[in-house]
């Protein structure tokens, strides 16, 4: 069963070789501990559907008072390190003018 359309990113919105639609998670608005569970839960899910493929929304990091990125560099380095390992995550690599994370699953 798909998840509704606004949860389903069209390939021309990102960089790369994509398949029609990739399963997509927005972590714009929470904090790190948070968006760090829903990164956690995502990966679960997508293990258990059997996706190869997902993009987290982390946001380009101007939205915040310093304008520097604050989600991006802490999941990015949690998907890299072994927690992400451990949840099935073979790479990972920015796109959309860095403001997604693509994450390739074992």
């Amino acid at each position: 069963m798909s998840p509704p359309a606004s949860h389903r990113e069209d390939r021309d919105d990102f960089d790369g070789d994509f398949e029609a639609e990739i399963e997509t998670v927005d972590l714009h608005g929470l904090t790190v501990e948070k968006a760090l569970r829903r990164v956690s839960q995502a990966l679960h899910a997508a293990r258990v559907r059997g996706w190869s493929r997902l993009v987290i929304v982390t946001g380009a990091g101007w939205g915040n008072p310093d304008w520097k990125p604050v989600l991006r560099p802490r999941v990015e380095a949690w998907l890299r390190g072994p927690e992400g390992r451990a949840a099935g995550v073979r790479d990972v690599r920015r796109v959309h003018k860095e403001g997604a994370l693509e994450v390739h699953l074992h």
